[in-house]
């Protein structure tokens, strides 16, 4: 039973790398190739395209201001209803669902329903988005934020931060936060890859960005949008494993490799020395 359920489990990976592989590698061989030959010409092209610096800032800065801000708003929120409001927590989880419910474009025509005729002016900002991919993002954040604080024992440490005199911002800030590294790190890259990847919104608001970059020079250069592709996808897990082995390090817990760990059988034994040392006189 035992081998028939690693089989089992083996080929599901296998399944689950060549359904991810594949497509990866059909891109990176169209993307690179030309005429036979491995080639970076068109991925060079695109790179100099007037576009391509001031769309892909832009995608980054939203990425940026999209992870502040959600950090900003659910952190605090999700520590307040584990500490003192639990019982509510069913009840903002399934409202947190909401946004995977409405699609994008009936968000975007209630938001020009809304917004055109009283704030005309804040769709055509660029910054526009950020409130709009904080929504998109919000069941991703949630659910990673809420693993972080379920967890940690919240009462444990908030009580004893309190009895040995610290105050609530600096009980938050200096031992509740440091345990929430980890998923932390996990929702703010969840939200930048969402936000790299985000494509409705952005091109039915009228926002140039990178997603929407890469649809347009697609229709002139197929092959360099799909080299363009393959480095965004390579260099956002490249992002999430060096961000996931940062956060996954403790401060203090490299030690002194010439000391050694432990006492083997060829370490000798500390000779005792007396305390105190008689004279004669």
């Amino acid at each position: 039973m035992s081998r028939w359920s690693d089989g089992v489990r083996a080929g599901v990976l296998v399944g689950a790398a060549v359904l991810f592989a594949v497509p990866l590698v059909a891109s990176a061989v169209f993307g690179f190739s030309s005429a036979g030959a491995v080639t970076a010409e068109p991925l060079l092209d695109a790179v100099a395209s007037p576009e391509f610096w001031p769309d892909a800032l832009a995608s980054l800065l939203l990425a940026v201001l999209t992870t502040l801000a959600v950090l900003v708003l659910l952190v605090p929120t999700l520590f307040w209803l584990h500490l003192r409001a639990p019982r509510l927590l069913g009840l903002t989880e399934a409202l947190s669902v909401l946004p995977l419910v409405v699609p994008a474009v009936a968000l975007v025509n209630g938001v020009n329903l809304a917004f055109r005729a009283t704030v005309p002016g804040f769709l055509v900002s660029l910054y526009s988005l950020v409130p709009f991919y904080v929504v998109l993002v919000m069941p991703l954040v949630y659910r990673a934020l809420d693993g972080g604080f379920r967890a940690v024992d919240l009462p444990t440490l908030v009580n004893a931060s309190t009895s040995l005199g610290a105050g609530p911002f600096r009980t938050f800030f200096a031992v509740v936060l440091p345990n929430l590294r980890q998923a932390v790190v996990n929702a703010a890259l969840l939200t930048t890859a969402l936000v790299l990847g985000e494509f409705a919104l952005a091109t039915l608001l009228l926002h140039d960005t990178y997603p929407v970059f890469l649809a347009q020079i697609g229709q002139d250069s197929p092959r360099a949008a799909a080299a363009l592709a393959v480095l965004t996808l390579v260099g956002t897990w490249a992002l999430l494993a060096g961000f996931t082995r940062l956060a996954g390090r403790r401060p203090g817990a490299h030690h002194d490799r010439s000391a050694p760990a432990f006492r083997t059988a060829t370490t000798p034994a500390p000779v005792p020395t007396p305390a105190l040392e008689r004279t004669t006189s």
